[in-house]
C-alpha cells in the first residue's frame, strides 16, 4: 500500500519539520532538501540536526547559497 506509506511518511516528515522549526526558530528549507535527498535521509538529517543543535548549515548540508554540499 504504497499510498498509506506515503501519507504514513508525510505525518512523520511533518512532525519533524514542525519540531525543526521549533528547536531552530526558523523554517526547514524543505526545497533544496527534499529535492536531493531520499525520505530516508530527510528525516536522518532533520533528527542529526536536533540532537546536534545545529540547523542544516551549520551541519554543512547546506551553503548560504543554497548549493548542497552533504
Amino acid at each position: 500500500m504504497k499510498i498509506v506509506k506515503d501519507v504514513k511518511y508525510m505525518a512523520e516528515i511533518d512532525k519533524a519539520i514542525e519540531l525543526y522549526e521549533k528547536t531552530f526558530d526558523d523554517s526547514f528549507p524543505t526545497i533544496p532538501v527534499l529535492r536531493d535527498k531520499s525520505k530516508i535521509e530527510v528525516m536522518e538529517i532533520i533528527n542529526k540536526c536536533i540532537s546536534e543543535g545545529k540547523d542544516v548549515y551549520d551541519m554543512g548540508y547546506l551553503s548560504l547559497d543554497n548549493d548542497s554540499i552533504y
